[in-house]
């Protein structure tokens, strides 16, 4: 205690607290300016570790010296009887309340007049209701001068094994022109739809909506690699720029053939390079042309198109050769990041030993490529699959956007880190700006439509599914989001039944939902029972912890028909495996809140209604509202269920009530028709709670 009254004496806690608050401010304007001055990440981060560097020494300095009126000195060399610290603290005080208004000001100001900032090729545009684009084809405005397509490669090597290399090095350039700010460079999944076209130049540039195209080939033979591009003009159909580079077979020279071609694209579209953007493309990430090799194997399995975890386990050997070869090439660390966490996020590897292995992969990724794009991308990927930190997620996908304007997946991942933060309108405007820069990027378009579902935004979610179903006839998910709306909207039973039986079986959440819901809702148990051993069902759904919600919804439905007895067996077996998930998960909290509401709904079912009560709590602590608006309110209304059943009725009326005012819980048709609620029934409040607003009177 005689420390802890020494420290006070000498105001040591004040000029903390007052450092912290000051450090605090000193960041929020400093990331204003960089952000207007688009001045390099780092800066901020060299700001940031001064700024931590400096509290011990502070604190240090006020431990040690003392203001006089003669001016500082040395605390021991201060007579007691003549101290005026009491005199200084109180000026602390009030210097410190002067700065808590400036901070409360400030969030104020956030939170109601601050915009939602875009990458540069966009700033200053919003998205609204009406503004939503359904499709993107278009000729070349003046909006989008600055834009270009690079068309695949031709391959003309002899071996047709080479076609990895081919489209390695394409993507590596898209990636490169991606960090150009003011240049709108269209997605590879969507320029890949070109190879071995027929179409015209002009036709091309129409649908994509650009003003240039880039087209060239690449052989290699033997030791060296020739590479011809040529730059064209959409508006005169005239070549701005064409070159061919034959040279040695070096990865000192096939980055310096990147390098020119982006420095030729950007100079005649653009301008000339920034002293900055020439110092990013002038780095190496790798001195081994065996490790490039192999991370470009590697990447040939992130390209494909679908969310398979196939295509991550397939790529993961090629990127820990590729390490092997060259333990300081950050972006094949950076892969790798994506490997394991896709492996725990999908849930085919979500062990303790997964969990180490991501770590160590960021780790070496931080340390080789600390101020890589690729690397800032990585780590909110990491803390949002793994560390499920989404708003600090969202904030790392924001900085490594700014640092690569162009990339359509960054956009995406913010959009989906916003929608869980809470900010469903930015979420919108940037799935929308993530299709734009990859137009045949279908999952970018179903995402924003299960966001306006979620939002309960029915009149805007509706025109663009059925545009996009008549585009896209093959995206399943558009068409699992139409059957959720039609459910969510209108109830409609019948119309939903007809949809889901032009739905291929697939792997998508949206289908499972549909296919294993649907009978409940229709109150056709035997329905809902047989669903899990169809054969089409079991192609994509045969895994634990699919397995687990299989027994959950056999003992539901068995319930739900009087079978007391095999309700109750499925529902331990389903207990059962739910902790067996639990106790070899990674413990990603996740996981573990989506573990614990099922938990707690089928100890619901079984009457142990106390323990179901403590598992909905614990789901709800771990992921609250408040950390991820997207998921935490549907562990609420889990909660709301089991206080219902409880028997805390008025709490869980006052809970429903408020869920169904704020997005991603159940609407007020799925309360009126699914039999968990039943129940409740006998309850008027309930009733007119969940009573649907365009339900149809029955005629008398």
């Amino acid at each position: 205690m005689s420390l802890f009254n020494e420290l006070k004496r000498r105001n040591v806690f004040r000029v903390g607290i007052a450092y912290l608050i000051v450090a605090w401010l000193v960041m929020q304007v400093a990331d204003v300016v960089i952000n207007n001055i688009e001045a390099p990440v780092w800066i901020f981060q060299v700001i940031m570790l001064l700024l931590g560097i400096g509290l011990p020494v502070v604190l240090i300095f006020a431990w040690a010296f003392e203001m006089t009126p003669e001016g500082i000195k040395k605390e021991k060399d201060v007579d007691r009887s003549q101290s005026i610290t009491p005199m200084t603290g109180r000026k602390l005080d009030y210097t410190i309340i002067g700065f808590l208004i400036i901070v409360a000001g400030y969030f104020i100001w956030e939170s109601r007049f601050q915009e939602d900032i875009v990458p540069p090729q966009t700033a200053g545009s919003s998205t609204t209701a009406s503004e939503i684009s359904v499709d993107n084809t278009t000729s070349p405005t003046a909006s989008n001068l600055n834009s270009i397509a690079v068309l695949p490669f031709a391959n003309r090597s002899k071996s047709e094994d080479d076609i990895f290399f081919t489209d390695g090095i394409h993507d590596d350039l898209l990636t490169q022109l991606a960090k150009i700010s003011d240049l709108k460079v269209i997605s590879r999944t969507s320029v890949m739809e070109y190879r071995d076209t027929t179409k015209k130049i002009p036709e091309i540039a129409k649908e994509l909506g650009v003003a240039t195209i880039l087209e060239g080939g690449i052989q290699r033979a033997g030791k060296r690699i020739r590479i011809n591009a040529q730059l064209i003009d959409v508006a005169t159909d005239e070549h701005l720029w064409a070159e061919t580079f034959d040279r040695e077979m070096t990865i000192e020279n096939i980055f310096d053939i990147q390098s020119e071609i982006t420095r030729q694209i950007v100079q005649a579209v653009r301008g000339e390079l920034t002293d900055e953007e020439t110092s990013v493309l002038s780095q190496l990430p790798t001195h081994s042309l065996e490790a490039y090799e192999a991370y470009l194997h590697a990447k040939t399995f992130f390209n494909l198109p679908d969310y398979t975890q196939q295509k991550f386990q397939d790529a993961e050997p090629w990127l820990e050769k590729a390490v092997e070869l060259d333990p300081e090439f950050a972006l094949a660390w950076v892969l790798l990041v994506g490997t394991h966490s896709q492996a725990i996020w999908q849930g085919f590897d979500d062990s303790k030993e997964r969990l180490q292995q991501v770590r160590y992969a960021l780790n070496q990724a931080t340390e080789f490529g600390p101020f890589l794009p690729e690397t800032l991308a990585a780590r909110a990927e990491y803390l949002y699959r793994i560390e499920n930190k989404y708003h600090e997620a969202e904030t790392a996908f924001r900085s490594a956007s700014k640092a690569k304007p162009g990339d359509a997946n960054l956009m995406k991942r913010l959009a989906y880190s916003q929608r869980r933060t809470g900010k469903w309108e930015q979420s919108i405007s940037n799935f929308q700006l993530s299709y734009e820069l990859n137009p045949e990027d279908i999952s970018a378009r179903s995402e924003m439509i299960n966001t306006l579902i979620q939002m309960r935004e029915y009149d805007r979610a509706e025109p663009l599914i059925n545009a996009w179903m008549e585009k896209y006839p093959q995206a399943m998910d558009i068409k699992g989001y139409k059957f959720w709306l039609m459910i969510q909207r209108d109830g409609d039973l019948a119309g939903a039944r007809n949809l889901l039986g032009q739905i291929e079986p697939n792997g998508g959440t949206p289908y499972y939902g549909a296919a294993t819901f649907l009978p409940i809702l229709e109150r056709d148990y035997q329905a809902a029972i047989e669903i899990y051993d169809s054969p089409q069902f079991l192609t994509f759904f045969n895994d634990p912890g699919f397995k687990a919600y299989e027994l959950q919804s056999k003992s539901l439905a068995h319930g739900y028909l009087g079978n007391t007895k095999q309700a109750n067996e499925y529902a331990q077996q389903a207990i059962e495996a739910f902790q067996e998930i639990q106790s070899a998960s990674s413990g990603t909290d996740d996981n573990n809140a989506s573990i614990l509401s099922s938990l707690a709904f089928t100890y619901a079912q079984t009457g142990e209604l106390d323990k179901a009560l403590e598992y909905a709590n614990q789901a709800c602590a771990l992921i609250p509202e408040s950390r991820d608006a997207f998921t935490g309110a549907g562990l609420s209304l889990t909660r709301a269920l089991v206080l219902a059943m409880s028997g805390n009725r008025d709490e869980a009326l006052l809970e429903i009530e408020r869920l169904l005012s704020i997005p991603a819980t159940q609407g007020r048709w799925v309360l009126y028709l699914d039999p968990a609620w039943d129940f409740f029934r006998d309850d008027e409040q309930f009733n007119e709670l969940v009573r649907p607003l365009n339900l149809k009177e029955p005629e008398e």
